[in-house]
């Protein structure tokens, strides 16, 4: 989505911009008007990586690329080897969290990075930490922050509207979460957990956005919890603006982040947010001024945080309003674009000099 959005405000008259696909789903965040490439990769391990590099090798021969950027750590080697292969001018890739160094890993990224040009990092804790356990070039990574579209929180439908919709009890506090639930790690266990402990005083209601393959297992928690009846799974969502308007308080207790675009979003709406301090998130949230942070896993932080937000409205609005100012100042889509757009003509500037 970040690649997306900055290839949309790339300059046609100096870049011809192509996307590569590997799954259909990515279909819906490309812009209208620029090229792709679906890869149609069924499955992303085992030998379909080597049909993969195939492709793309035929792909930068008949497309003439000059720049590859790639997202994504394990599809991005890969590509990365292709282009390596095919002798491509400019490599970048593009780091939006924290993978596991390995020993392997380590390796793959010092022999890969011999051969890109910059490495972009959506935060100075990911590059910290690509430099730390990574063992990249200092001088070779970059913070590029993620972008976040306003506009579309500006043309967002009122709140009451999706509450009425969803069939939320009326007067009742709303809680959001908005991330995948392929995994534990985004802290949907301990916003359940917090809202048991807050449910005698706070009848909340929480909405949870994203889909994946641990959803059944939320489910159960919560229904484990007596949360059954105001924990409502919403799965993947195209209307993201529209629920956040729906929220009082959005929350995200993640055990790592780089830089959460829903973060970000929520922000932007003018929603209060309480967040973990992990990654890259202390950059963006200060504490009291425009969010709360809480220590991750930590259930009983996070009930004492949103019990602070629920009994002190005025504050809460302050956070909000102040979140609204500091994204829509430094995390726009069109400070991304510009960014995107500059680091190429540095790097083309740099290899090719002047070029009609």
């Amino acid at each position: 989505m970040v690649l997306a959005e900055a290839a949309a405000r790339l300059d046609p008259d100096r870049f011809r911009v192509i996307c590569g696909l590997l799954t259909p789903d990515a279909e819906g965040v490309m812009p209208p008007h620029v090229s792709t490439v679906d890869f149609r990769m069924p499955w992303l391990n085992g030998w379909v990586w080597l049909r993969f590099i195939l492709q793309l090798c035929w792909v930068i021969y008949r497309r003439r690329v000059d720049l590859l950027h790639v997202n994504s750590y394990v599809p991005g080697n890969y590509a990365r080897l292709a282009a390596t292969l095919m002798q491509v001018p400019i490599i970048i890739d593009h780091w939006h969290g924290f993978t596991r160094f390995s020993r392997k890993r380590r390796l793959v990224c010092r022999v890969l990075g011999r051969f890109t040009g910059l490495s972009l990092a959506v935060s100075r804790g990911v590059r910290d930490y690509l430099v730390s356990e990574g063992g990249l070039d200092p001088a070779k990574v970059r913070v590029v922050a993620n972008g976040v579209d306003t506009a579309a929180m500006d043309s967002a439908r009122p709140g009451n509207l999706a509450r009425r919709e969803l069939g939320l009890p009326e007067g009742a506090p709303v809680i959001g979460l908005v991330a995948r639930l392929d995994h534990w790690g985004k802290g949907h266990k301990e916003l359940l957990e917090a809202m048991a402990l807050l449910m005698a005083r706070h009848p909340v209601q929480a909405l949870i956005v994203g889909g994946g393959r641990r959803m059944d297992e939320v489910r159960q928690v919560a229904a484990g919890l007596g949360l059954a009846g105001a924990v409502h799974f919403l799965g993947p969502r195209r209307d993201v603006p529209d629920l956040l308007n729906a929220m009082d308080i959005f929350v995200l207790p993640s055990y790592s982040e780089g830089l959460s675009l829903a973060l970000l979003e929520a922000m932007a709406a003018g929603k209060p947010v309480i967040a973990t301090a992990v990654g890259g998130t202390p950059e963006v949230v200060t504490e009291g001024e425009n969010g709360l942070l809480i220590p991750p896993r930590d259930a009983e932080a996070l009930a004492g945080a949103l019990e602070r937000l629920l009994t002190d409205p005025a504050f809460a609005q302050r956070l909000g309003a102040n979140a609204r100012a500091h994204v829509r100042e430094h995390y726009s889509l069109d400070r991304l674009g510009r960014e995107i757009s500059e680091i190429y003509e540095e790097l083309v500037e740099k290899k090719f000099g002047e070029r009609d």
